[in-house]
């Protein structure tokens, strides 16, 4: 019997916490991959800048290509030395023949394992962009669909005034555009890695900051300059990002799993025929996609905390902070693109009542226009009398069991200021959206 020992990897339950792609880019590996094409390239840019024989650079790379080690036997290797890295040194030098003495040349471990995780982190960043993208055009699509529907926008759990269901998923894919825009920024920022020992990369001396640069230039890579052994503010950047586009991705969620309540039912999940159901109660149809994204969003929350802990480096290198981050990366990686992708499936597939959303703009019998009313009133009492005087209609209204309109017609100061043709203009939900349409139709211009 096979088990698992992380719910990313569980053969069950892993489609909830993961996706294929990006648990491919940090698997053993990748890892290895990455691992191996640092010293590889250190190697050929060494060739280059004549430090080391051209034919070291041939044989080095030969001996750097995956398929050469067992993973299983590695593994086992790196157990018993306590060292991520020297077993696969000793074997690319075993590989590399008689010129394994020019392998690892002048770098430290950690020269080697940050920069393949940042090549690992630039591929789980374009992943995480791509996800971005398609959640951005959903959102765009539905606030485009919807631009011009009048719902109850809701403060603090209550009935406020009319917006429209577009503005609200415009809203959101101008925030998703922002998650989007930073992650772009921060995958042009992901340094390369090369500073010896203790950072000052003495051991290539007045050659170190030529062969960085070139190492950098090979890899693709930023040129930082100096060393980051210990100045760890970049990954907990990118790691803090994950986490807030993670963050918005269950703030759509929860607004689905509650707007689908029975008691609202204005949107739903577009869940599959037989899915979201109960195991014992037929009626039911749970938002399970939405929620599972919130429990993602939730998970992620802490990865940054644990990003943070591992900035707080002793002297020039300490492995208990470092080892944070071979865990913390992936993981926030692994879960912020599920977060992502799931919850762009969520809103591309989002079914929309649009008979219950008007039914529910009704449920105050016109309170949610009251503000309206205040407002319009305002031009002749001004603001704060103009406020009082509605506030004692409603409680009135609340009182009796009158409408609101009714209360206001009857109201002879009311009367006297305004028709009762222009009291049902005010209470007209679509006449108090505001710029919400307006805005809509800038988000959308800017984004398609």
């Amino acid at each position: 019997m096979t088990g698992f020992a992380h719910a990313q990897d569980s053969r069950l339950l892993g489609h909830l916490f993961s996706t294929v792609a990006m648990k491919k880019v940090f698997s053993d590996t990748a890892t290895l991959q990455c691992w191996l094409e640092v010293e590889a390239a250190l190697a050929r840019v060494q060739s280059e800048l004549n430090l080391i024989p051209e034919g070291a650079a041939d044989a080095i790379s030969a001996a750097c290509a995956p398929d050469k080690y067992d993973l299983e036997q590695l593994g086992v290797q790196i157990a018993a030395a306590s060292h991520p890295l020297t077993p696969i040194i000793a074997a690319v030098e075993t590989n590399s023949g008689s010129y394994g003495q020019y392998v690892h040349f002048g770098a430290t471990t950690q020269d080697i394992l940050d920069t393949g995780l940042v090549l690992q982190m630039r591929s789980g960043t374009e992943l995480l962009i791509e996800a971005h993208q398609i959640l951005l055009q959903a959102c765009v699509l539905q606030a485009r669909t919807w631009r011009d529907v009048p719902m109850a926008g809701r403060t603090h759990g209550q009935h406020g005034v009319p917006i429209t269901l577009g503005l609200k998923f415009a809203l959101l894919a101008s925030e998703i555009r922002r998650h989007r825009d930073r992650l772009r920024e921060l995958l042009g920022m992901l340094p390369v890695q090369l500073a010896g020992a203790a950072g000052t990369l003495a051991t290539l001396g007045s050659d170190g900051a030529r062969v960085r640069e070139a190492l950098a230039k090979t890899l693709g890579l930023v040129d930082p300059g100096q060393s980051w052994h210990t100045g760890r503010d970049l990954v907990a950047h990118i790691t803090s990002q994950l986490a807030i586009s993670a963050a918005s991705c269950g703030k759509i969620a929860n607004e689905v799993v509650n707007l689908q309540r029975t008691e609202i039912g204005e949107l739903a999940e577009g869940a599959a025929p037989g899915a979201g159901g109960s195991s014992t109660m037929p009626q039911k149809r749970n938002p399970m996609l939405a929620q599972n994204i919130v429990a993602l969003s939730r998970l992620m929350a802490g990865r940054p905390a644990h990003a943070l802990e591992a900035m707080m480096h002793e002297h020039e290198r300490d492995m208990a902070a470092w080892t944070m981050e071979w865990a913390t990366v992936p993981e926030s990686f692994i879960y912020g693109h599920a977060a992502v992708e799931q919850c762009a499936q969520l809103v591309a597939n989002l079914q929309v009542d649009e008979a219950r959303i008007a039914h529910n703009l009704e449920l105050t019998g016109g309170l949610i226009c009251a503000e309206a009313v205040m407002m319009d009133l305002a031009a002749d009492m001004g603001r704060s009398q103009a406020h009082h005087l509605v506030a004692e209609l409603i409680s009135q209204a609340r009182q009796t069991g009158v409408s609101f309109s009714h209360a206001l017609n009857e109201d002879a100061t009311i009367i006297g200021l305004r028709s009762p043709a222009q009291i049902a203009t005010l209470l007209d939900t679509a006449n108090y959206t505001g710029d919400a349409i307006q805005t809509v139709d800038r988000i959308v211009r800017e984004l398609e």
